[in-house]
């Protein structure tokens, strides 16, 4: 693993991120508590995230030509200059029935590769999105 990496990695940490439905229709980005972290937020104390809730907002899914299909696939990526994150995300219809609702993680503390890694520790911190979507694949 690049020292650049290894060193970014252990001064900020592992975290892990949710843009989605948390409990109701609505798209936000979320902590592992459920609050919704809003722009200003996220400008001040996470200027390293490398997307922002635009590409989550389904554009992730759209510039990959990913059908709008809520088929249980997880689609990821990986990325940022400041930090190394990964986005796991993908189409979900569990909290908000129509049409273009999307879903994903987004981890930072995890180098390369260590995707599977990096998302199993998402799902941990958000058990209660896991259990509504059990066809993950």
């Amino acid at each position: 693993m690049n020292t650049d990496l290894e060193t970014s990695i252990k001064r900020l940490g592992r975290m892990a991120l949710y843009f989605g439905c948390w409990n109701r229709p609505g798209h936000f980005l979320h902590d592992t508590g459920g609050r919704s972290l809003y722009r200003h937020e996220r400008l001040n104390n996470l200027d390293d995230l490398p997307w922002h809730e635009g590409l989550m907002d389904t554009t992730l899914l759209r510039n990959g030509k990913v059908p709008d299909v809520p088929d249980g696939r997880v689609f990821w990526t990986c990325g940022g200059d400041k930090a190394f994150w990964y986005a796991f995300y993908w189409w979900d219809r569990s909290v908000d029935t129509r049409g273009a609702c999307n879903s994903g993680f987004y981890v930072r503390g995890f180098g390369w590769p260590e995707v599977q890694a990096a998302f199993d520790y998402a799902c941990a911190q958000f058990p209660h999105v896991v259990m509504r979507r059990r066809d993950f694949r």
